[in-house]
């Protein structure tokens, strides 16, 4: 997957943003997630990234992106990370496929559920995920 000019512009500048080093490993990562339509695994990253990036490497600024707040991980029952763009804040919910496996995000529906907690506790985030059969599957 080759990204597009803007793609690598928008993403220099949201690692810039950080006010940590603007490596390319950490762009050339975060331009595939925003180009990504869906949430990736660190191989599905691996494979978009031509030239390649070491897989240590790309472990690591995939870490780097979670903790910096623009990226978002999630698990799916094959315990597999996989990793998308976080939107400020992340709200929306995910589908996992039973028989791909692959992860997508599911816009239109709302992750602010009604809940009662008790007293004393606060929530930070809420995570949904709907599985069932994607389009490609059935």
């Amino acid at each position: 997957m080759s990204n597009s000019a803007e793609t690598i512009a928008k993403a220099r500048d949201l690692v810039a943003q950080t006010r940590a080093r603007t490596t390319p490993a950490r762009v050339r990562v975060l331009a595939a997630l925003l180009d990504a339509q869906r949430p990736l695994s660190h191989l599905d990253v691996l494979a978009a990234l031509q030239p390649a990036i070491d897989r240590v490497t790309v472990y690591r600024v995939l870490d780097w992106l979670n903790e910096q707040h623009l990226a978002h991980k999630l698990s799916g029952d094959d315990r597999v990370w996989r990793f998308s763009v976080a939107p400020a804040p992340h709200h929306h919910a995910h589908f996992q496929c039973e028989e791909c496996g692959r992860f997508f995000c599911l816009e239109n529906v709302s992750s602010d559920l009604p809940v009662s907690l008790p007293v004393q506790f606060m929530a930070r985030t809420v995570e949904i995920t709907v599985k069932g059969i994607c389009a490609d599957c059935r």
